[in-house]
């Protein structure tokens, strides 16, 4: 699918408030980024597949989630605009995915091949630059996250996940909410109804 300039724009401008974009930057994350139109219910990518790509939202919805030995879905997280979006166990560890990653509506993602993104680096270090930055805080919004699931209440998780996510709650079946809380669908219509 050819990138519309709308598409680079709005990567761009999460990157300005970043750093400063010259022309060449931008010329050369043009070169490298690969629209993606993902469908409701399609995969972007899959748990037990090779991982080579690292994906900005452009616009819609993605879960994260990981597939059990008994075919249950544990959801990690939802990427929304302006997230990006990995298997950063299977990228950096150079194993098989351990997570899969589907739209809940129909979305528009960038992909990077991490190769092309090092070298990207590599000539450009105020990229490499915002690149730790946003590996740094994807770290911290982690520990938080886990955090979190050890001393909140489900009450509590679900609150912060109506801050957080408000719109994911209206678009997400019960079964991904519930899952991302760490609680059952039963459970989440009690907390819903109090």
């Amino acid at each position: 699918m050819s990138i519309k300039s709308a598409h680079l724009e709005h990567i761009f401008s999460w990157l300005e408030k970043k750093t400063q974009l010259s022309s060449t930057l931008k010329a050369d994350i043009q070169k490298i980024a690969r629209l993606r139109h993902i469908e409701k219910g399609e995969l972007l990518f899959e748990q037990g597949k090779n991982i080579t790509d690292v994906f900005y939202v452009v616009s819609g919805c993605m879960r994260a989630f990981q597939t059990d030995e008994k075919g249950k879905e544990h959801t990690m997280s939802f990427n929304t605009q302006f997230f990006w979006l990995c298997d950063y166990k299977g990228l950096y560890l150079e194993s098989t995915g351990s997570i899969s990653s589907d739209a809940l509506e129909d979305s528009h993602v960038l992909a990077f091949n991490m190769l092309d993104l090092e070298r990207l680096y590599v000539n450009h270090p105020e990229l490499a630059t915002v690149g730790r930055g946003f590996l740094q805080r994807h770290v911290a919004t982690l520990h938080d996250r886990i955090l979190d699931q050890l001393r909140l209440t489900a009450k509590e998780r679900y609150d912060l996940f109506l801050k957080k996510y408000a719109y994911v709650e209206q678009i997400a079946a019960n079964r991904y909410i519930a899952s991302y809380l760490g609680i059952t669908q039963q459970s989440l219509s009690r907390l819903r109804a109090t």
